[in-house]
């Protein structure tokens, strides 16, 4: 297996996880989980462009 993609499945499901945790308290409906989950999902798959630019940010 390569390395890499090793890597990287290993910091997407982190961000997700450090994402989700985050939106717990901001959402208080199904709707709200729905979008949240997108834009994690999202959010997750660049991760590192998440953490190198916009964690720091918003």
């Amino acid at each position: 297996m390569n390395p890499g993609a090793v890597i990287y499945a290993i910091g997407y499901a982190i961000t997700f996880f450090y994402l989700v945790v985050v939106d717990w308290h901001e959402t208080s409906n199904f709707l709200s989980w729905l979008f949240c989950a997108g834009v994690d999902v999202f959010l997750a798959t660049i991760w590192p462009v998440y953490w190198a630019i916009l964690h720091w940010v918003f």
